[in-house]
Parts: structure tokens; C-alpha cells; sequence
């Protein structure tokens, strides 16, 4: 019953598209545009974290360490994760199994908790490592999200509030991803934390933002 439900409902959604003139686009070309924008959010993030936080001095030395390692690996797969998400949040009728494409990033941040050797208190090496760890993954993150939201009303979300969140949550994980070219913090608790807080908050932002920039 539910999925006969869910079929009416994508037609109704495809035949009012129809009548509006506009003509849903396949995942063939939505796709392409997600991915260009997705890596155009990287740059700018990127040169966001350069440019207002400045990137670390050891990172050439770091960029081989295992805590270097697990960040990037750990944001890598929250950004695959996000772009499952955001693919299927502009597709009528996907299927919420892609929520599950969340675990990987998961299981990496519950290994490297138990695994690493973690020296760094929750708070961080500093008494302002917090703040600025939330500020700069949110600030690196919201260009990203305004190419992601742009990308967005291209294709055809029927859940505007749902589709802003999920293009903040892959927005907000390509800045916490920038941000490990900055971050001093190597401690598996302090980024299993506050980068997850910042990437929520960020999706958070998104869902505010989508729920009238991607209303039909």
C-alpha cells in the first residue's frame, strides 16, 4: 500500500511538472552538475581555510601521520555520503535507503576512537580551539552550499526543507574537510565531535535555506 502510495504520489508530482512546463531532468544530467559543483565547493572552501585561518605549518610532514589520515579519510566518506544523499533528495520517489550510505563515515569515526592515541582533550589544545574549529568548517562550508542549493533547483526535490539540509550536510562536510589543512586538533574525539556538530549545524542552515530556495 505504501509504495502504491509513493507511485501516485511521483506521478501526480511528474504530471503538475508538466503542466508548469517544466520537464524533470534524469539523474544523467543532474549528476554532472552535482559533482562540478561538489568539487568547485572544495576549492572554495579551500581557499576560504587559507585564507582566514591559514593552513598549519607542518602540514607537509602531516599529511602522512595516521590522525591526518583519519580526519581526511573520516570527511572523505561524510562528503560520499553526502553527495548519495543530495542525489536522492533531487529525485522524486528515491528511496531513504540511501541514509545508510552514512555508515563508512561512522565506522571511521568509532575506529578511530578506539584506535588512535588520543592526547587531545574534547575541548582542544586551546581555549578557543572550539569556536574556531565551528566557525571556520561553517564559513568554509556556506559558498558550497549556495553552488549545491543553485544545483538543487535545477533538478526537482519535493522535499525543499529535506533537500537544503542534505546540500548543507555534503556542504558542511567538504568544509570540514578543508579544514584539515588548519586544524591543530589531532584527536580523534575532538574531530568525531565538533566537525560532526559543525557539519549538523551547517545542514541545519541548508534545511532553513532550502525550505524557500528550492519551494516549488
Amino acid at each position: 500500500m505504501e509504495d502504491e502510495r509513493r507511485l501516485q504520489t511521483d506521478a501526480l508530482i511528474r504530471r503538475l511538472a508538466d503542466e508548469a512546463g517544466t520537464r524533470l531532468r534524469p539523474h544523467h544530467a543532474f549528476l554532472p552538475r552535482l559533482l562540478v559543483a561538489s568539487g568547485g565547493s572544495l576549492a572554495l572552501a579551500v581557499v576560504v581555510v587559507a585564507a582566514a585561518f591559514g593552513v598549519r605549518g607542518d602540514l607537509a610532514a602531516h599529511l602522512s601521520s595516521s590522525m591526518y589520515l583519519f580526519k581526511a579519510v573520516a570527511m572523505a566518506c561524510v562528503v560520499a555520503a553526502g553527495l548519495v544523499l543530495v542525489r536522492a533528495a533531487g529525485t522524486p520517489g528515491a528511496s531513504m535507503r540511501a541514509a545508510a550510505s552514512l555508515g563508512p563515515a561512522l565506522l571511521v569515526l568509532l575506529a578511530g576512537i578506539v584506535l588512535l592515541d588520543d592526547q587531545v582533550p574534547l575541548g582542544g589544545a586551546r581555549a578557543v580551539s572550539v569556536p574556531v574549529c565551528l566557525l571556520a568548517i561553517v564559513l568554509a562550508a556556506l559558498p558550497g552550499l549556495a553552488l549545491l542549493l543553485f544545483v538543487l533547483r535545477r533538478a526537482t526535490p519535493t522535499r525543499p526543507t529535506f533537500a537544503g539540509g542534505m546540500a548543507g550536510l555534503l556542504a558542511g562536510s567538504i568544509g570540514a574537510l578543508a579544514y584539515t589543512l588548519s586544524c591543530v586538533n589531532d584527536g580523534a574525539v575532538f574531530v568525531s565531535v565538533w566537525y560532526s556538530l559543525a557539519i549538523v549545524a551547517t545542514g541545519a542552515i541548508g534545511a532553513l535555506v532550502g525550505r524557500r530556495a528550492l519551494a516549488w
